[in-house]
């Protein structure tokens, strides 16, 4: 028997998600950011993290989120320019 959900949209704190937007940011400053955000956040996961369309933005972000053994995933197969982070089981 299956208990989990179809989406994100589902998940309770999904309408509370904390998010940090990079649109506007530049890479090199991009890295502090995200590091600071994930560090606040570790105990409210999941987060948002907006990057854009900037394939080196997300480059920046997935090594962030790796070197914090944390997991990323997309909000849907649409948006792949927001990836949300949630523990890794």
């Amino acid at each position: 028997m299956f208990f989990g959900t179809c989406g994100f949209e589902s998940h309770p704190r999904y309408i509370t998600m904390k998010k940090l937007d990079l649109h506007g940011i530049k890479h090199i400053d991009s890295k502090q950011l995200i590091l600071n955000f994930i560090e606040k956040n570790i105990d409210n996961l999941p987060v948002e993290i907006i990057t854009g369309n900037s394939l080196e933005m997300q480059n920046i972000a997935k090594k962030i989120i790796k070197s914090f053994n944390l997991k990323h995933s997309y909000p849907n197969f649409k948006n792949l320019g927001s990836l949300i982070i949630t523990e890794d089981y």
